[in-house]
């Protein structure tokens, strides 16, 4: 059977006996059953082992997050997207470092469903024990055997769902459908075993995991309210801008990489091109990125522009690669992109904190994809004090 979500033809990137391929395909074999259609699910991952699951999903959308936060980037989804539906997809070394954003999710009862890949250690990192280990289980940071009790996420999490599953097994995929199906927030626990750390190393055969049970829907309470933001939580949505398909004149996919220092606005100014870009009728994604750091250090922006709906956001063959500092190009040069000198002219002509938007605005108009009208209708959006310095960089475009 060819999985609607799942790309059953490709290669999974496990070690042979891993058990996260199992759930994989019951979570394919769920989201059919209650038929979900792609563009109604968001699989978010977490660090380890299992966010290697988003590459086998490529129509569905997928959101790899940071170490154990997972469940509450997937909370944020739903709030903001209420029509969407997010799976959280967290190894046991996952759930403990993240438990307290499980048990809020939890408390709240945000609508979402969280599949726990419990594989008794934290395989991607060398196998050391997490906070789901059998007591008594040989790891590489308990050589002697677990003296801790594994803890008992459906005790902790009091969650309105919560059901256990041994990987592979023919119960695990009726429960996924049926955690799915629960209007608010629901967890399945999944046991499996890591093939290096917790079959080899540790000793734990797939008839040991049959005996941590009990199995199956352990707690189903609909009584609990699903948590939705109330009218005066929520904040007022911004007016969208009026596209203005007159304006368009791309009729394919373009890409521009802005890489420059942080401080300086490069984010802000490819936000304003993607602006631009809407109100001329295109659709247009935008991905960012600056180390941790913020007032330092490097800042990226990727633009994708095109007449038709964005299904690929990848960083492939830029069409443009504005460089305004040292500290973009080397970024730019650890992700494999050619050689690209600093355009030192855009920093003079523009001065540091307008350089980017200053390259943005002459390479869209050098290659007409939407004329100065829609950069027009992109500023009026902008703050009062900050119109005027955009003013002044497009006017001196066009001196340029």
């Amino acid at each position: 059977m060819t999985g609607e979500h799942l790309d059953r033809a490709a290669p999974m990137p496990y070690c042979p006996g891993c058990g996260h391929p199992h759930v994989l395909r019951a979570l394919d074999d769920a989201l059919q059953a209650v038929q979900l259609p792609r563009h109604a699910v968001a699989l978010v991952t977490d660090i380890g082992c299992v966010g290697l699951a988003d590459a086998l999903f490529p129509t569905t959308h997928t959101v790899h997050t940071l170490h154990g936060r997972s469940a509450a980037i997937a909370a944020g989804l739903r709030m903001a997207q209420p029509d969407l539906k997010p799976v959280v997809l967290i190894g046991d070394g996952g759930a403990g470092i993240g438990l307290l954003h499980l048990v809020h999710a939890a408390q709240i009862n945000v609508d979402i469903t969280v599949l726990v890949h419990n594989n008794l250690v934290y395989g991607m990192t060398g196998g050391q024990h997490s906070q789901l280990t059998q007591m008594g289980m040989r790891t590489t940071t308990t050589p002697d055997g677990c003296p801790v009790p594994p803890l008992d996420l459906g005790a902790v999490l009091r969650a309105g769902f919560f059901g256990r599953a041994v990987a592979p097994g023919a119960e695990l995929a009726p429960l996924i459908a049926d955690a799915i199906r629960h209007p608010g927030f629901a967890c399945v626990e999944v046991l499996e075993l890591c093939p290096t750390f917790a079959a080899r190393i540790g000793g734990v055969s797939g008839e040991a995991l049959k005996e941590r049970g009990p199995f199956g829907i352990l707690r189903h309470d609909d009584a609990q309210p699903v948590f939705t933001p109330s009218v005066a939580e929520a904040e007022e949505p911004e007016e969208g801008i009026e596209p203005n398909p007159a304006w368009r004149r791309l009729d394919r996919t373009a890409r521009i990489v802005v890489a420059g220092r942080a401080g300086e606005r490069v984010q802000s100014a490819a936000l304003l091109a993607a602006t631009a870009g809407a109100a001329a009728g295109l659709h247009v994604t935008v991905r960012t990125d600056n180390p941790v750091t913020q007032g330092r250090g490097f800042s990226l922006a990727e633009i994708t522009f095109a007449p038709e709906p964005v299904a690929f956001t990848g960083l492939v063959d830029p069409d443009f690669v504005i460089v305004t500092a040292p500290e973009g190009q080397g970024q730019l040069a650890g992700r494999g992109l050619p050689h690209v000198d600093v355009r030192e002219d855009l920093r003079k002509r523009y001065g540091g904190r307008s350089a980017a938007l200053g390259g943005l605005v002459e390479a869209i108009d050098g290659a007409g994809w939407f004329p100065r009208d829609a950069w027009k209708a992109a500023i009026a959006r902008l703050p009062a004090g900050r119109r005027a310095d955009a003013d002044a960089v497009l006017e001196k475009a066009a001196r340029a």
